[in-house]
């Protein structure tokens, strides 16, 4: 079947780019950040888009993602193993920490952009996310790990405040106090 004029003449020319498959969209950008005028236009919306960090959206989602650990899954993960005995207290810590790691990963990626602001946004909502897990989460898991989120935040904010000016670190102390009186 051949396409008439009229058809093509309608066609949305983004359609092309909702086609791409991400790795072929990112390659195609890259390509465009060869173009310092492009470039410049492509920095300052990625700017945009990345400077629209919630806490609380994000402590909203850190609180969710860890209360979603299956007890099932730290059953399966500890006890006895072909190599020895793993403590089920030891592996719900390295899941609380992993499943906060992917988190902390993103705050470091502002970091590495030199956008302070986000990163300390980022923080805030890691923080207030593990520390309201720690007080209010209700997943079986969470019997299996009392203090863990605790030092697990404490751990995070402890490594941010060694990048940070000494007011970033009160606001974000703060957090600690209404937790914790």
């Amino acid at each position: 079947m051949v396409e008439s004029k009229e058809s093509k003449k309608n066609q949305d020319p983004l359609d092309f780019v909702k086609a791409l498959d991400q790795a072929t969209a990112i390659r195609i950008l890259l390509q465009l950040c060869q173009e310092k005028a492009i470039a410049e236009q492509i920095i300052d919306m990625a700017k945009v888009t990345l400077s629209e960090v919630s806490a609380q959206e994000i402590a909203e989602e850190v609180f969710e993602s860890l209360n979603s650990i299956l007890v099932e899954d730290l059953w399966d993960n500890s006890g006895k193993t072909r190599y020895g005995y793993e403590d089920p207290a030891d592996v719900a810590f390295e899941m609380i920490e992993t499943e906060a790691d992917e988190y902390v990963q993103e705050m470091l990626k502002y970091r590495q952009l030199g956008m302070k602001r986000e990163e300390k946004a980022y923080c805030q909502g890691i923080l207030e996310g593990i520390l309201k897990y720690g007080n209010e989460g209700t997943n079986d898991f969470h019997d299996w790990a009392p203090d863990d989120p605790y030092t697990i935040a404490d751990n995070i904010f402890q490594e941010w405040k060694t990048h940070n000016t000494e007011e970033d670190i009160k606001d974000i102390q703060a957090i600690y106090t209404s937790y914790f009186g």
